[in-house]
């Protein structure tokens, strides 16, 4: 299912990949489900569901079901084989963000008098401490906000030096829309971290960071996501960032010394 997802990426509107989500969270419930129960729980229509199902290059329904539940029982027969999974997905999620170009990123935030920082919910903002927790070490002003009531006084004080991160997993999430649009015009520079590349929340920053994470799905549909690769995106960036600021110190001196 991941697989396909990915490979048709570009083919999925923001409101498909809510669609994929709610699917990838609930599988044995789709499963079991007629295809009207399965759009009426991801709230569209059937049309809109078979849509979605043939941008994946499936023909119907029944061959969603089909391919979840062989997915199903695959990850039941053994948990080696799950975590050949994980480890597989660490390696390709390392080399995905080796790709990456933080320069942009780095120079923002070597830039910034101060940086502030809001999660969307409460593992984004475990994300976001640990942003703080290392950027404080590097030198950098680092303030989190935790709800829009907090933006909104704090936004008082915002400048075109300062920095604005926003961390969210879908990229969809209402209340870090109307932050950002709360923001909009007070021109503070704004970063996203977001797990989908086609979001709202991206949209709306002046730059972008991409962490891929991966659903686990177990017994009695219980499913776990494993977030580790926002914390592994951080400790990249922060190479970068090390990386970034001996160069621009260096430069400084250079210039100095002429």
């Amino acid at each position: 299912m991941e697989a396909l997802i990915n490979r048709y990426y570009d083919n999925f509107s923001v409101s498909d990949h809510e669609i994929l989500e709610y699917i990838l969270g609930h599988k044995r419930f789709v499963i079991e489900a007629t295809s009207g129960e399965a759009a009426a729980a991801c709230h569209v229509s059937r049309a809109t569901l078979l849509r979605v199902c043939k941008k994946m290059g499936l023909q119907n329904f029944a061959e969603l079901k089909y391919l979840l539940k062989h997915q199903d029982q695959v990850s039941g027969e053994a948990g080696r084989a799950d975590m050949e999974g994980i480890v597989e997905h660490y390696h390709g999620l390392i080399e995905e963000l080796k790709k990456a170009d933080y320069g942009r990123v780095c120079k923002m935030i070597y830039e910034a008098e101060r940086i502030y920082i809001y999660g969307t919910g409460n593992e984004q903002k475990a994300v976001a401490e640990e942003f703080k927790r290392i950027f404080l070490n590097f030198g950098k002003c680092t303030v989190d906000l935790f709800d829009y009531g907090e933006t909104e006084f704090a936004m008082k004080c915002f400048t075109a030096k300062d920095l604005f991160l926003i961390v969210s997993l879908s990229g969809e999430t209402e209340e870090g829309i109307r932050i950002l649009r709360l923001i909009e015009y007070t021109g503070i520079r704004k970063v996203s971290l977001t797990r989908w590349k086609n979001n709202t929340i991206a949209r709306l920053c002046d730059d972008n960071l991409y962490a891929g994470t991966k659903m686990l799905t177990g017994y009695r549909d219980m499913s776990y996501e494993i977030m580790s690769a926002f914390y592994v995106l951080l400790d990249v960036l922060s190479v970068h960032y090390l990386v970034y600021e001996r160069e621009r110190k260096h430069e400084a001196g250079t210039a100095a010394e002429q």
